[in-house]
């Protein structure tokens, strides 16, 4: 008798059916403009900030290469030179426009001083492409000399270095002639950098 009144005493309810719940067209909408403004304001920085990412990065490795190039120098007793390079056999020339180093460039012992890279001649290391970046200097200037005192050969030299879409903020690398590198936002004589137009 009591299990026949426990049972009765309890009572299944059947639950209302629920009602799936989704987007309104209207709350889709504003979701979707919300969504295209902020990435109307944040993609454009992002895209600054990967520029002058990669600048820097840039002008790191082409610092860390003259400074190579000016141990080298002292430590082996003989000329080496650091030269643009597109396939590591020999220098870029410089052209009108200023001589070209963002296709890579080589670091060699330049035993017999002419400038050079000969097939008898050491080679030092050999740097790889840059994209996406102009990296220039002055016309008439398509190398860096370090003597083994540790002095760079001729007159400051100005490396600048642009984003080929006019992003970031370009920066220079600057060799003076006692073989010191630095880094600036500005060119050797205090002047702005001017970046090449075509890309």
């Amino acid at each position: 008798m009591k299990d026949s009144r426990r049972r009765s005493a309890i009572h299944i309810f059947p639950c209302p059916p629920q009602r799936e719940r989704a987007f309104s067209l209207y709350e889709a909408l504003v979701t979707l403009t919300v969504v295209s403004t902020v990435s109307t304001i944040a993609v454009p920085g992002f895209q600054q900030l990967t520029s002058s990412q990669r600048i820097s990065g840039a002008a790191n490795t082409l610092v860390t290469s003259l400074h190579l190039a000016r141990s080298e120098a002292i430590n082996r007793n003989e000329k080496v030179v650091l030269c643009p390079s597109v396939n590591g056999r020999a220098c870029r020339n410089s052209a009108a426009g200023g001589t070209v180093w963002e296709e890579g460039y080589l670091l060699y012992i330049d035993r017999n001083a002419n400038h050079e890279f000969d097939a008898d001649e050491t080679t030092v290391r050999l740097f790889g492409a840059t994209e996406g970046l102009h990296i220039r200097s002055t016309a008439g200037r398509d190398h860096v000399t370090y003597q083994p005192s540790g002095m760079a050969h001729a007159s400051n030299l100005t490396i600048t270095i642009c984003d080929k879409h006019g992003r970031g903020k370009p920066r220079a690398v600057i060799v003076s002639t006692s073989g010191r590198v630095r880094t600036s936002t500005r060119t050797a004589d205090g002047s702005a950098i001017v970046c090449p137009t075509t890309s």
